[in-house]
């Protein structure tokens, strides 16, 4: 389950996932740049469920996770077919933005095109 986040302070972020998840034995917590953009991403299992929360200073309905999200339900929505597709991709170690692109027949950087290809399609 991915959860993205605004986040505006990154310390109190990164202090605060230390806090309620450090416990956990597969916890994680990693910063970085995306984009010219800091972000504080942490990852772990809990029951049974993988988790990745994902802080960002951006507004959450602008971040690319988000926007991906819009553009392939509404993709989905056109081409239900190709929900097993996908799938088949995913199991075969694809992520899904990438395998979106390639049913599309997109090339270039996925999580870049499928952006573009969002706002050339007026879905975003």
């Amino acid at each position: 389950m991915d959860i993205i986040m605004f986040v505006e302070d990154f310390q109190l972020f990164s202090q605060k996932l230390q806090l309620h998840y450090r416990h956990l034995r597969t916890f994680n917590v990693k910063e970085k740049f995306i984009r010219r953009n800091q972000v504080v991403k942490s990852q772990f299992d809990f029951k049974g469920y993988k988790f990745e929360l994902f802080g960002q200073n951006v507004p959450a309905s602008e971040q690319y996770a988000y926007l991906h999200m819009k553009i392939e339900n509404h993709i989905l929505k056109l081409n239900p077919s190709m929900k097993d597709e996908i799938r088949l991709l995913k199991k075969a170690g694809i992520k899904t933005e990438p395998a979106f692109c390639m049913l599309l027949g997109i090339a270039g950087d996925p999580y870049e095109e499928l952006i573009s290809y969002g706002i050339d399609q007026r879905i975003i």
